[in-house]
């Protein structure tokens, strides 16, 4: 099974009265997310691995949540053994 990492911050600006989730339902909002993105991942990646090295990849997620924009930006990086297995994993991650 592919394992996937999260770096996610969250940027809170001061706290702003409006806000349109409190921090827990933040903390909810960023649990299911990971949850989402880490059912996708496996999904798509299943049981890969590098036919060359018999390493799996390694799915990193880094993002930053903004209190103020509230808006939510992820970036997925992909570690490989070789850059031949990175292009075979990009592209399985691509499929779905």
């Amino acid at each position: 099974m592919i394992e996937v990492e999260f770096n996610i911050r969250v940027d809170d600006a001061e706290s702003l009265p409006d806000r349109l989730m409190d921090d827990y339902e933040l903390a909810i909002m960023l649990e299911q997310t990971k949850a989402q993105i880490t059912k996708q991942v496996q999904a798509s990646l299943g049981e890969l691995r590098c036919a060359e090295h018999d390493q799996p990849p390694r799915v990193i997620v880094s993002g930053a949540y903004s209190t103020e924009s509230e808006q939510l930006e992820l970036q997925y990086n992909i570690d490989t053994c070789c850059k031949r297995f990175l292009m075979e994993a990009v592209h399985a991650l691509n499929r779905s």
